[in-house]
């Protein structure tokens, strides 16, 4: 599937004011992979890159966690980069702008971290390469992103989203640069009144892959909410599956 990275870019910036309000898988995610973190991953790292740091969720996490000497935060647009470092109080220069997958990135970092990210790299093998020369001999990769039953109620109905990958592919992905420590996923499930709640969630988070030419006219939404009750559940409400999986590893020597 081709990734338009400019309108995940514009989805993501007219979403910054309702991101943090609407994004209850996003937190849930963010404390599960700072667990795994804690568990399997670095102990100090002094030099940090954040991969997508969002509205800071995780930065502040990370800031709590760490004494490290210097940490720099990415993110795909602009003004969520600076929206995290006023929030988190970094300076200027701590921010890295831009697509990871193409940005110049200055020297070498002890952890690379990332949450809910990594599923939007059009070339991951490539990215992985590019991350890896970017680490320290020995340095880490700590990252979630999402499997194969991701939005999969969206996928069904809309016959269109993101092509998600399986851990074993992942781990393949990431093989020649890596020695994956750690590995699992879960599936988290949120619940809502109605179908048409679930296309207002994923448009205050940013997060949809629908392409823009989809044109939601009434009998469109109508037909969306027909189509969603195949979901139901017993208690009536309707799900939106979540996929995470996570992944610490190490850079191969």
């Amino acid at each position: 599937m081709f990734i338009d990275k400019s309108e995940i870019a514009c989805r993501f910036k007219r979403s910054i004011a309702s991101y943090d309000e609407n994004a209850y898988a996003q937190k849930a995610i963010i404390k599960r992979l700072m667990a795994f973190l804690g568990d399997h991953g670095p102990e100090n790292p002094e030099s940090i890159l954040e991969v997508g740091c969002g509205t800071g969720l995780l930065t502040e996490q990370l800031q709590q966690k760490f004494e490290y000497s210097a940490l720099f935060i990415n993110d795909l647009v602009e003004a969520m980069c600076n929206k995290t470092a006023i929030r988190c109080q970094l300076k200027r220069g701590q921010c890295i702008p831009g697509d990871i997958e193409k940005v110049s990135l200055p020297g070498q970092y002890d952890l690379i971290v990332s949450a809910s990210t990594f599923q939007w790299f059009a070339h991951p093998a490539e990215t992985f390469a590019r991350l890896a020369t970017h680490l320290s001999p020995e340095g880490w990769l700590v990252f979630s992103t999402f499997g194969v039953d991701n939005y999969k109620e969206l996928k069904a109905i809309t016959k269109q989203g993101l092509v998600y990958h399986s851990i074993l592919e992942m781990k393949n992905l990431l093989a020649p640069y890596f020695d994956v420590i750690h590995a699992e996923d879960e599936h988290y499930i949120l619940e809502f009144h109605c179908p048409l709640d679930i296309l207002k969630h994923v448009k205050n988070t940013g997060v949809n892959a629908i392409t823009s030419q989809t044109l939601w006219t009434r009998s469109r939404l109508n037909q969306f909410a027909t189509d969603y009750i195949s979901f139901q559940l017993e208690n009536g409400h309707f799900p939106l599956t979540y996929h995470p999986q996570y992944f610490v590893c190490r850079k191969t020597l």
